[in-house]
């Protein structure tokens, strides 16, 4: 026996097993759940045989239908179906043209479990939360026999048929299925991050067999997936300059196709710096391990601000910086963030877009005006972190080293406070008063000393470090600065007004 319910969704029909009755089902046109009610159903009961050639099939939704003699043992073999079962299966099929049958979840959850997603009560026999929407992914495939693709939203969790790029529910990127192929080459294994912007899977080369990472950025809006494919080309092509690093990730191919794009990368194999600290209950790492690192960041540092226009990455972080197997190798990823400085006023206007990690980022980069020093800023604060086991707190960390230096006897050995000296100077507050280039940072890191003058190589005159002009001969010291927001003309490092115009430069 059956019963006949009304989604109350959809308001079509849908046949149910009686056993079912009071048990969460989803429904066929719609694919939402629902309850099926006893009150709201109507009952059917499958006649025993065919009826007459030429007369309409006895269907009732209401009454009964006299059952049907016994049938006589068929003489025909094992193979064979016997009448009765003959018109059962008429009588299914003529059931189909009016209804079609649910199979209720049948992997349960529990006696009275929970939504992983929304926290409601589920009822045995649940796979589907009534309340959210949130589907298990064993048993959609078990109903199904086809694999789903889980939303990675913690507020939504719904599953959704392999192929679809966003969730039918929250419209939120959804990831790849695994095993799914890319391009007819890249067989995706699994997702290793999901983003606002994008995913990362790990893959694998089925050409070569190489392991690869694989960045997906896809955007259903054509003005805005047209903003983000150009960052999404400058990441590649900085990856491209970059790629002489031995710290930075190789990329393979760049991949358009449509609304999408992908980025095929070198898979780093490690760990962030951030959770290897957590695993360790944040133990510092050995001050001459940092130092090392740092040089080889300032390098990658040095290069992106001598890009022809300067290139800032505005998330230096520990987060973005993998230790490899051996425990002394690192690689740099997420470049994602970094911009040209520009050479027009629109161009600009892209970098001043107001991304940042707090406490290790400068107030310039904070306000939307970041520059090549700012890069810096965050690279004291990554090494602090990484050599105290404590996250920076932006410059107000380097109020704290200062006082912390002014102690005779102090919690800072002696032989380190040349490195705590120069973790204080480039968290300064103001810019002016910090390295200006990674050149000079490395320098002294080789060296272990903090540089306080310079001679002028034309008159040999002492000046202090960071001085735009030298003092005696006014010949310039520093490198060239940005051009002027007013007058577009360029100046020196560390002139806080334009030698042109006269403007506030900062």
């Amino acid at each position: 026996m059956a019963l006949i319910v009304h989604c109350p969704h959809c308001r079509k029909p849908a046949q149910v097993a009686q056993q079912f009755a009071n048990h969460p089902v989803r429904c066929p046109s719609c694919q939402k759940v629902f309850m099926a009610t006893v009150a709201n159903a109507t009952q059917v009961t499958t006649p025993a045989s065919p009826s007459p050639a030429g007369s309409s099939s006895p269907r009732s939704h209401g009454g009964h239908t006299p059952p049907a003699p016994a049938s006589a043992p068929s003489s025909a073999g094992p193979g064979s179906a016997s009448p009765a079962a003959k018109s059962d299966d008429a009588a299914v099929e003529s059931w189909s043209t009016e209804s079609v049958l649910i199979r209720p979840p049948t992997r349960v959850i529990g006696p009275l479990g929970q939504c992983p997603s929304c926290n409601a009560a589920l009822p045995p026999g649940a796979t589907m939360c009534l309340e959210c929407g949130w589907t298990s992914e064993p048993a959609r495939a078990e109903e199904t026999g086809a694999p789903v693709v889980i939303c990675t939203n913690p507020a939504c969790g719904a599953a959704n048929p392999v192929g679809e790029r966003y969730c039918q529910r929250c419209n939120c990127l959804l990831p790849s299925a695994p095993g799914s192929v890319l391009e007819g080459r890249y067989r995706i294994e699994r997702l290793i991050a999901m983003g606002g912007f994008g995913a990362v899977y790990r893959a694998v080369d089925t050409r070569t067999g190489q392991t690869v990472a694989i960045k997906d950025m896809i955007c259903p809006d054509p003005e805005e997936f047209k903003i983000r494919l150009s960052f999404f080309r400058r990441e590649a092509e900085i990856l491209r300059a970059l790629s002489s690093l031995p710290i930075v990730p190789r990329i393979y191919e760049f991949i358009q196709k449509g609304q999408s794009a992908h980025l095929v990368m070198e898979f780093i194999e490690g760990t962030d710096l951030v959770k290897v600290m957590e695993q360790n209950n944040h133990r510092p790492f050995p001050l001459e391990l940092v130092i090392e690192w740092g040089k080889q960041i300032c390098d990658v540092l040095y290069h992106m601000h001598r890009m022809d226009p300067p290139v800032v990455h505005r998330d230096l972080k520990p987060d973005n910086i993998m230790l490899l197997a051996d425990g002394r190798s690192i690689k740099m990823i997420d470049f994602g963030t970094a911009r040209d400085l520009g050479r027009t006023s629109r161009t600009r206007l892209q970098a001043k877009t107001r991304v940042y990690t707090e406490g290790y980022a400068p107030p310039e980069q904070i306000i939307g005006k970041p520059e090549p020093r700012s890069d810096l800023f965050a690279l004291a604060g990554t090494l602090y972190h990484l050599a105290t086991g404590r996250p920076p707190e932006g410059f107000y960390t380097a109020k704290e080293i200062d006082e912390l230096l002014a102690l005779p006897n102090g919690s800072i050995p002696q032989q380190h406070r040349w490195f705590f000296e120069l973790i204080r100077i480039n968290l300064s507050e103001d810019v002016n008063d910090r390295y200006f280039t990674a050149r000079e940072f490395k320098a002294d890191l080789e060296a272990r000393r903090v540089t306080k003058e310079i001679s002028c190589p034309q008159c040999q005159a002492v000046n202090r470090v960071r001085e735009p002009y030298c003092v005696k001969c006014a010949a310039p010291l520093t490198e060239p600065s940005p051009p002027c927001q007013h007058c577009g003309k360029t100046n020196r490092m560390g002139s806080r007004f334009c030698i042109h115009c006269g403007n506030r430069l900062r």
